[in-house]
């Protein structure tokens, strides 16, 4: 070999140039809710004893409580509690989505409710093709059962809960999340607890070095077992959690609840967020029998095997193979968590390689919405955050109270960078409840944060995007018009995205029920593949986006 070779064997080739990605759209959002009328102040009712329960209220979120097509929204409050110096009896508010602008009507529609709120879910309880909203509290959960128009052309709400076998009675509620568990037609209701509380047995935590009273941990605390509440069709409830399989440990402390198709078998199946304790799967058996798979299915433990302090919870299929992916927030010092979703009720954790790990190790996250925010077709990451320790400073160097929350835009490969200057963390803030939908119908999907002690965040999606986009208005079978357990596959192109009907979700929220498609630069046909919550299924297609598409369950 002569030394003119040797020489350029010894020389490294060239190294090209990256290629460049096309410019991505800036997504921006704007807090518009003192614009719009959304005038709420939360109060968690403390009065320096620091009862743990003030550490977790209270969440909020969209539904269409009028059936008028456009968004409204519910805000939980909290309560007094011994010592507050509060002079007015805290009450949730129902604002009325008018053109865009909100008016609160919660007393006249009947669900200005003042226990200590914490969390919703939606669902059509009694089959009548009305919404009805159940509120977890601590103390006796409540039931609105909608009634439909009045005099004041908002709906009205009937309270039903001890009736209808739900109220729960002393224990704390968090979660919650209607979903058809049994097949039989009619939705049935999942209902976290979270920790036994009373004020009389209340502990006193204190750092005696540093002379300082502070919020007590979860441990402090025994947990309490989960309610499934199955629908006996005649607008009676009965908890059968025993009976259907669900955990009954006294050790778990449930937060976020999810409902959903995860090994796309066709029916709902079950993941619980747990603070402290492992997280819960558990896989339905088609008849609304569960078994608990969480140790073997991966998704229920951190990286290393230990469990963590898991909060909210959002799904969504992040890679684009038809599975949904679970993203489960937890506490400080501890990362969110990313589990992929492989198939047959295993996942794999892929917090490191999503790119969350260490922009969210020193967050304390609570609400999660996995949604498309710059309707490219990928599904983005919004988290809520806020800590519960009010002095964490003093115990924690480099953690905060209020923390900014967060946006993360997706590759649609399962990865995700931090959008920073989105204006979602734009101020730091003691975030809760975060709730996902489109309030002025143009297309773009906005975002309801709730905070502690303070007034909510309505984030206005102002992306300046050409994009395209659809969402669907499904309007199921008997017993379920809102079509809650829908899974919707659309197609465009080469790209397949899939959504389902969810109720609750999160932690504390509801988001709207209608499924969203960003679909970018895309101008062709759409074809949506429905299968409908009684597992008959529909094609159905179209040329007209951006818009809202209304697909009926097809007659008998």
């Amino acid at each position: 070999m002569n030394s003119l070779l040797l020489l350029l064997l010894a020389v490294p080739p060239l190294a090209l140039p990256p290629a460049v990605p096309p410019p991505a759209v800036p997504t921006s959002f704007v807090d518009v809710a003192a614009d719009v009328g959304l005038d709420f102040r939360h109060q968690d009712g403390r009065s320096g004893r620091r009862y743990f329960i003030e550490t977790v209220a209270s969440g909020g979120g969209f539904f269409d409580f009028d059936a008028d097509g456009d968004l409204d929204i519910y805000l939980l409050n909290g309560a007094a509690t011994p010592g507050s110096k509060l002079t007015r009896t805290p009450r949730n508010a129902l604002f009325e989505n008018r053109d865009g602008r909100f008016v609160e009507v919660g007393a006249r529609a009947g669900v200005a409710d003042d226990g200590y709120g914490m969390g919703m879910c939606v669902g059509d309880a009694d089959g009548d093709g009305r919404l009805d909203l159940f509120v977890t509290n601590v103390g006796p959960d409540r039931l609105y059962r909608g009634l439909g128009g009045s005099p004041f052309e908002e709906g009205r709400f009937e309270e039903v809960s001890a009736r209808a076998g739900v109220d729960g009675g002393e224990q704390w509620s968090v979660g919650c999340a209607f979903g058809d568990v049994d097949g039989d037609g009619d939705l049935d209701l999942y209902v976290s607890r979270y920790v036994a509380f009373s004020y009389e047995d209340h502990p006193r935590c204190v750092d005696r070095a540093r002379k300082l009273d502070y919020y007590c941990h979860p441990t402090r605390f025994p947990g309490r077992p989960d309610a499934l509440f199955i629908n006996g069709g005649d607008g009676v409830f009965r908890d059968l959690a025993a009976e259907r399989g669900i955990s009954r440990e006294t050790s778990e402390k449930g937060l976020g609840v999810a409902l959903a198709d995860l090994d796309v078998d066709g029916d709902l199946d079950l993941y619980v967020a747990n603070d402290g304790t492992p997280n819960r799967l558990y896989l339905n058996d088609g008849h609304g029998r569960f078994e608990d798979v969480s140790l073997l299915s991966g998704a229920s433990l951190g990286e290393a095997g230990e469990p963590l302090a898991g909060m909210g919870v959002a799904l969504g299929d992040l890679d684009g193979d038809g599975l949904s992916d679970l993203v489960v927030t937890n506490f400080s010092l501890e990362p969110n968590s990313l589990y992929k979703n492989l198939g047959e009720g295993l996942f794999d954790d892929r917090t490191r390689e999503s790119g969350l790990h260490a922009a969210s190790y020193r967050r304390l996250g609570w609400g999660v919405e996995l949604f498309d925010a710059d309707n490219d077709g990928d599904l983005d990451l919004a988290v809520a955050n806020g800590h519960v320790m009010d002095n964490i400073e003093r115990f924690v160097p480099g953690v905060s109270y209020a923390q900014p929350d967060q946006l993360f835009l997706g590759d649609g490969a399962g990865r995700f960078r931090e959008a920073k200057a989105s204006g979602i963390s734009s101020q730091d803030a003691v975030s809760r409840g975060l709730a996902s939908g489109d309030f002025n119908g143009d297309g773009r999907i906005d975002l309801l944060v709730t905070h502690t002690g303070g007034r909510p965040a309505l984030l206005e999606n102002r992306t300046a995007s050409s994009h395209h986009w659809i969402s669907l208005e499904l309007v199921g079978p008997a017993l379920n018009r809102h079509a809650i357990g829908a899974r919707v596959e659309l197609q465009a192109g080469e790209r397949t995205q899939v959504r389902e009907v969810r109720s609750g979700g999160s932690v504390l929220s509801q988001s709207d029920l209608r499924p969203h498609f960003g679909l970018g630069t895309f101008l062709g046909e759409v074809e949506v593949r429905i299968r409908w919550p009684d597992g008959s299924r529909q094609t159905a297609r179209t040329r007209k986006l951006d818009r809202a598409w209304k697909i009926v369950y097809p007659s008998p």
